[in-house]
Parts: C-alpha cells; sequence; structure tokens
C-alpha cells in the first residue's frame, strides 16, 4: 500500500517504535546534565532536606504524566503535543502552547550544550568557564560547536539515530546506577570528603522552590519523548497503549528513584570548599577520585559529556515532529515540514530546515542569559510546566470525543486533569518571580512572533516569499463571539494573573500567612480558568468539529469538520480555504 493511499497517516507515522526505542526516548531525554549540574543547586536552596525536591518533582510528572499518557493514549498522534490543544481549543491556544513547547526544546539544546561545555571544563581543558561560572568567550565556541554536532547527528537515517540514542541511553543509565551503589558502598577515608559534612535541612517549602529554581524540572523533562511519536508506536500486542503507558511511568518512576538516591549521595558527602574549587566539573565524579575509584571517575566525566548530548539528541529530534505539525497546521512557516534534504543519496524524513531554526533560538537564548546554564534551566522549568498544563484542558475538552471508557475512569482522570493545572500554578507560585518573569517573557516573545510574522509577511512580500504562514491573531477582534479567542484569554489571563500574585505576595519579605495567601489564590484562579477553558474548547469544537486519529487503526478519523470556511488536510488538519 503507497503512502498517499493512507489518507489520514503522515508519512511520519509509518515507522513502528518498540519499547526499547520509546524507553530510549523517554529515559534519554531525562537523564542528561539535570541529574549532575541540579543536585548542588537543589543542596544550595534546601539543604539536607534536598531529596525533598526530587519527590515533589517526580511525584508532580507522575500527575501530569497520567493525564498526558491517556490524552496520547486515547488520540495517539506524532506531534500530539500541538495536534490535540489545536483540535480541542483552536489555533490561539494552540500557539501559546507551540511557542511554549519550542523554546523548551530549543533552549534545551543550548542548556545540554552548555552543559557538555561544562563537563569538558571537567577534563582540564581551561578557559571556558569564568569565575561566575559562566561562558568565557572560548565556552561559547565549544558550546556553538556542541549544538552543531547534536543537529548533525540529527541528520543520519531515523532507525540509524533510534538504534544510537537508544543504546547511548543504557550507558546513560548504567552509570548513575554504578555511581549510587559504588559511592555508598565504598565510603571515605580520612584524606576524603567526610561523611555528615552536610548543612541543615531547609524545610519543605525551600525543597519546593528548588523544584523549578534548581533543575528538578528540569532533569525530569524528557518523559513525554514517547507522546511526541505516539502515531509511531507498534500496534501489535500488548498494543500502543501498553507500550505508551511502560515507556513514560517506567521512565519516571526509575529516574525518580535514582535522582533521590544521587541527592542522597551528593548530601551525604558533600565538601563546601568543592563548589568553588571545581566548578563545572562533575560532583560525582570528585567523591569517586576521593573514595579511590579513578576508573569510576574517568567514567563520569566521559558521561558528564555524553550524558547531556543523548538529551540533547532526543529534544532536537523531538521537536522536528513539533514543530512539522505546527507547520502542517499553519501555525508557523509550512515550508519547515516540507523542506527536506537528502543525506547519503537516499531521503529520509530529517526535517533539516527545523534543525537550523532550532539552532539559531538556542545561540539567541543561550547569548539573552549570558550563557548562563542555571538561568536557562529556570526558564525551560517554567516553560515546561505551562506546556504541560495544557494538555489537561485538552482531555476534559475532548471527553465526548474520545473512545469510551467507565463513568468512573473518565471522571476520574478529570480530577487528574485539574489537580494537575492547580499543582502546575502552585509550583510555579513556588518558584518565585525571578525565574517566573524570564520564562513568561520567553512565551510572550514567542507568541508575539508567532502570530505577528504572519501579518508582516502580508505587508512585506519579500518576507512573504520566505515566511508562508496563516495569520491567527485578528480573531481577538471577535473575543465577544469567537470560543478560540475566549480560551486563549482565559489561558492568558491566568498567567497574567500568577504573575501578579507571585511579585506582591511570592517574593515580598512579608509573612509566611501572606505566601500562604498567595498559593492559595494561584490555586483557585487556575481552577476557575481551568472551567473557563474547557467550556470556551468545548463551544469551539462545536462550531469545528475535531479530527482525532483511532487508536490502532489505520487511515481512519472522526469525524469531519462541517465548518464551510475550513478544509480537511490529509494528515487530519483544518485549514482555511482560499477564496
Amino acid at each position: 500500500m503507497s503512502l498517499r493511499a493512507l489518507p489520514f497517516e503522515d508519512e511520519d507515522e509509518q515507522r513502528r517504535l518498540s519499547v526499547f526505542h520509546l524507553v530510549g526516548l523517554a529515559a534519554g531525554g531525562v537523564i542528561g546534565s539535570g541529574w549532575m549540574l541540579g543536585a548542588g543547586e537543589a543542596y544550595d536552596k534546601a539543604g539536607s532536606d534536598a531529596w525533598l525536591a526530587w519527590l515533589f518533582g517526580g511525584l508532580l510528572m507522575l500527575l501530569i504524566a497520567g493525564v498526558m499518557v491517556e490524552l496520547g493514549t486515547a488520540a495517539p498522534k506524532t506531534g500530539g503535543l500541538i495536534f490535540l490543544p489545536l483540535q480541542s481549543s483552536g489555533a490561539l491556544v494552540a500557539t501559546v502552547m507551540a511557542a511554549g513547547l519550542w523554546l523548551v526544546y530549543a533552549i534545551n539544546l543550548a542548556s545540554e550544550a552548555v552543559a557538555m561545555t561544562k563537563g569538558l571544563s571537567g577534563w582540564k581543558v581551561h578557559g571556558l568557564l569564568d569565575p561566575s561560572d559562566t561562558l568565557t568567550t572560548e565556552g561559547w565556541c565549544y558550546a556553538l560547536a556542541f549544538m552543531a554536532v547534536i543537529s548533525a547527528v540529527n541528520l543520519i537515517a531515523p532507525r540509524i539515530f533510534f538504534r544510537i540514542n537508544s543504546w547511548l541511553t543504557v550507558l546513560k543509565v548504567v552509570v548513575p546506577v554504578l555511581t549510587v551503589v559504588l559511592l555508598i558502598a565504598a565510603g571515605f577515608d580520612d584524606n576524603g570528603l567526610r561523611a555528615g559534612a552536610h548543612g541543615p535541612g531547609k524545610g519543605a517549602a525551600a525543597a519546593l522552590t528548588a523544584v523549578v529554581g534548581s533543575g528538578v524540572i528540569y532533569a525530569y523533562v524528557g518523559f513525554q519523548g514517547p507522546l511526541d511519536f505516539a502515531g509511531n508506536v507498534k500496534r501489535r500486542p500488548p498494543g500502543e497503549a501498553a507500550r505508551l503507558r511502560r515507556a513514560v511511568f517506567g521512565t519516571i518512576v526509575g529516574s525518580m528513584v535514582l535522582y533521590i538516591a544521587l541527592q542522597t549521595v551528593f548530601t551525604r558527602y558533600h565538601d563546601a570548599a568543592w563548589s568553588t574549587a571545581n566548578m563545572g566539573s562533575s560532583p560525582y565524579a570528585h567523591f569517586a577520585y576521593a573514595a579511590g575509584l579513578f576508573w569510576l571517575g574517568v567514567l563520569l566525566r566521559i558521561n558528564g559529556v555524553l550524558s547531556p548530548m543523548g538529551a540533547g539528541l532526543v529534544f532536537a529530534h523531538s521537536l522536528t515532529r513539533e514543530v512539522a505539525a505546527l507547520s502542517r497546521a499553519h501555525l508557523t512557516h509550512r515550508g519547515l515540514q516540507t523542506a527536506r534534504k537528502a543525506s547519503l543519496n537516499r531521503r529520509y524524513d530529517v526535517y533539516w530546515l527545523v534543525l537550523v531554526v532550532d539552532c539559531v533560538i538556542a545561540g539567541i537564548a543561550l547569548w539573552a542569559v549570558g550563557g548562563s546554564w542555571k538561568t536557562l534551566v529556570a526558564v525551560t522549568g517554567v516553560l515546561t510546566l505551562v506546556v504541560y498544563a495544557v494538555p489537561g484542558v485538552a482531555l476534559v475538552s475532548l471527553r465526548g470525543h474520545l473512545p469510551a471508557h467507565s463513568d468512573r475512569r473518565r471522571d476520574a482522570h478529570e480530577v487528574l486533569a485539574r489537580a494537575s493545572f492547580a499543582l502546575i500554578a502552585l509550583i510555579l507560585y513556588g518558584a518565585g518571580w525571578g525565574p517566573l518573569w524570564r520564562g513568561m517573557t520567553a512565551l510572550t516573545v514567542g507568541c508575539a512572533l508567532l502570530l505577528c510574522l504572519p501579518i508582516l509577511a502580508g505587508w512585506r512580500p519579500a518576507l512573504g516569499r520566505i515566511y508562508d504562514a496563516k495569520v491567527h491573531v485578528t480573531q481577538f477582534r471577535d473575543w465577544r463571539t469567537s470560543p478560540a479567542a475566549q480560551a486563549a484569554l482565559w489561558l492568558i489571563g491566568q498567567l497574567a494573573v500568577l504573575m501578579l500574585v507571585t511579585l506582591v505576595l511570592g517574593d515580598s519579605p512579608i509573612t509566611l500567612d501572606h505566601k500562604v495567601l498567595g498559593g492559595f489564590l494561584a490555586v483557585v484562579t487556575a481552577l476557575v480558568c481551568f472551567e473557563g477553558l474547557v467550556r470556551a474548547s468545548k463551544r469551539h469544537m462545536l462550531e469545528i468539529p475535531p479530527m482525532l486519529p483511532t487508536p490502532g487503526a489505520r487511515g481512519t478519523a472522526r469525524p469531519a469538520p462541517t465548518d464551510p470556511r475550513t478544509t480537511t488536510t490529509p494528515n487530519g488538519t483544518t485549514t482555511a480555504k482560499t477564496e
């Protein structure tokens, strides 16, 4: 059967991924630089209670994953993190989602490149970092080179890419597991680090702050990799849904246990002098050398470069599929999903132009934060939580269009969706004003570009020839009658109120009661806005019924849009008819 004979399945969705490949995507995205560089940041914020930050972050990810996996298995679609909110809530909400997701994945490229540079400095390559732990000119050159290498590897044939990534993930998991086991078993003599030299804990509130600000969320980001390729999962028994659940939940639970163990090792053997004496190197390599485990220290230093690179490979590869979905929906330049380039005299489905744009965005982000890994991680944490909040809205809104389940199961998923939306708001509030305003500023710039570039392209023919996307921002003119515009306003309003509450009650030198009040307001506002989003989304779907893939079926979708102003593309998205 030819590809053209499959009207509702993209060329991208012909490849079938096994559980091994899916775990390679999930664990490969999660096990990056966060576990090596985040432990010290978490310790600085929460002291010996830093392990609670990893526990809170892991439990939050499990809750969010429960919602995302349910949505991804009910309507499996490659690029679904953008496609499904588009179907449920319209182009404006999808644009906010797309801007956040694009920035998360692009900034990850920059942060992993910086982590690789910091890892390289552990090999006594001097001059890469200045005393403030940011990149020097030479460090910038290395970071840009690493970004280019990660992008270049994504140009190889996908079947080879998945094989390389899966086995690289095995190495990335084995190394930290060995680190935990051997460092706990080895102990330290009087010439090394001394157990028990850590400070007191700072409590659960400090650990909650560390979830976003110290890179905990950043370390867990990546579990959604299999959901980015939900349309590519093997369908034979045990089926798509089972494979996705095993990959996603197994990765989160396993990484949570591993991260807590690593933080426990760090806290027990932390030496306050290390943070300045060994800037840029892996703390666990330092511990291994102090314990006399020279070979483990070498392995950790190698992993200090390979582990961030592996995570960068996963994010760069996943981004190409999400941006392709964005492009097919005409929310960005349409050429981003058609401009493919052959490699080795064969045509591979490699979106080379997306990789180029990804590098440009990553370079701009790196310049904007002055080459600081800490700032990149904080911005990524905020943007990630905003992105993770939207699938819950899509799940509840699409309830009547998804495969039938028992009322108890559907009600449970609705409760999970609302709980995750409220908890995300609470975590963002707890992160504080600094990370929040930086993340929201980046999101605002991303949304402005996606919404306004089509208008500029219409005004300037020269720009229009190189940027072709549909104008959606004008929907705000009809906000009184347009459900899609109302849904976007509910989402934007929620984020604006959250920023205001954080500014006034979050970081100000006021009493604990005021801070608790701020958290209460953040949760209540989130729940109110969630209901407004769902109602507006349901009204939108009455005007334009969603096109959703059927689990386990080829070439089927349900139901077709009836709006006379739109037409349906072969991949199931709706676009405006030309006059």
